[in-house]
Formats: structure tokens, sequence, C-alpha cells
């Protein structure tokens, strides 16, 4: 019904942006990736959208990009998970990350993802496989396993562990923490901390 929808940002959350556009405002429930990925509020943006039907309520879906939606409806195609699933796998995991951890059956980065348990990860694996192939320039590590992250240092594990004692999952913290430190150093945790938590 909805291609996609052009328009300021008037509200954004982790999980909903709401865009005005033509002064009608659009909630749209959104993975982190997007989140990430939105300008300032008040500026212009283009979201791809699903909108998915289900008894008597709506719920409209935005994406970043056209390769996360399509990432998205190949997710829900899947019995047993839905758009509320999907939206958090690709909150614990980028389009790029998932596309990487499926094509190399990496069951474990999956088994990181709130919701997905063992036999989640390899049906997954087993029923994405093949359609992301054609992914197949999205980049990985010589060994052609998904790149893993730098060991944190003892700062970073204490910052680490106080952003998943606040709901963040692992994968989600640890690329939280990554670009908090890309640009400063910090040395102090609770700074390390706000920059993260900035960064989600």
């Amino acid at each position: 019904m909805y291609e996609y929808l052009y328009g300021t940002i008037d509200q954004k959350q982790p999980t909903q942006v709401v865009l005005d556009v033509n002064n009608v405002g659009y909630a749209l429930k959104i993975s982190l990736s997007t989140f990430r990925a939105l300008p300032d509020m008040g500026e212009k943006v283009r979201l791809h959208t699903y909108l998915h039907v289900r008894e008597d309520v709506l719920d409209l879906y935005g994406f970043n990009d056209a390769t996360e939606r399509e990432v998205f409806l190949n997710l829900i195609a899947i019995s047993g998970i839905g758009p509320k699933l999907a939206q958090t796998i690709l909150s614990g995991l980028t389009p790029e990350e998932l596309i990487r951890a499926i094509r190399h059956a990496d069951e474990q980065t999956l088994n990181g993802i709130s919701g997905v348990g063992k036999k989640t990860a390899q049906r997954l694996v087993v029923e994405l496989k093949s359609k992301f192939e054609k992914w197949a320039d999205v980049p990985v590590s010589a060994t052609g396993e998904s790149e893993q992250s730098a060991p944190l240092n003892a700062l970073e594990r204490e910052a680490l562990m106080a952003l998943m004692s606040l709901g963040y999952k692992k994968p989600v913290a640890e690329r939280a923490l990554q670009r908090a430190q890309k640009n400063k150093q910090y040395k102090i945790v609770e700074d390390l901390l706000k920059a993260a938590l900035q960064a989600v």
C-alpha cells in the first residue's frame, strides 16, 4: 500500500519514528539499524515502508533502505517469525551482519540476538541461506567467517556489563561501545557509558 514515506522527523525513539508528511503524522516502527541512520529531529528523511495487517490492527514499519526491508520481508515469511521478532533481529544485527551470519551459517552470532534460540537460528540458516546468496558481495573476513569484534579492555567490559544491565543485548551494546570509542579513548567508565548510550 505504501512504498515509502518522505517527511520531517517529528519524534524519534530507538523503536519508533513519527514522520510529518504534509501535516499528517505517521508512526513507523523501526529497528535500531534504521534509528542510527536517521538524521536529526526536524530534518527530512525518506523511509521505505511495510504495512502489516492483523485483525483490527495496522502496524506501519519503516526501513532505512530497500535492502533492510527485503531482509525483513524474508524474515517474516518464515513460520514462527512475526514482524516484532524480525524487528528485534534487525536491531541486534545490521542487515549486512545478518546476511553474513546466515550465508556462513554463523549460528553463534544469531543466538546472540534476543528471542533467537538455537532452533530459530538453525531455521534462519536453512530457509534463508540460498535466498541471501545474491548478496554475495557483502564483505567477509579472509577465513569466510563473520568479522569478530576486537577484545574489550577492562573499562569497556565494565561499560558493557552496565549496558547489558540496562536491558541492551550484548551485540547491540558492543557496537555502541565501538562507535563511542571510534573518535575518542575514554578513561572513565561513566564518560564511556554516556557516550555509548548516545551511540545506541
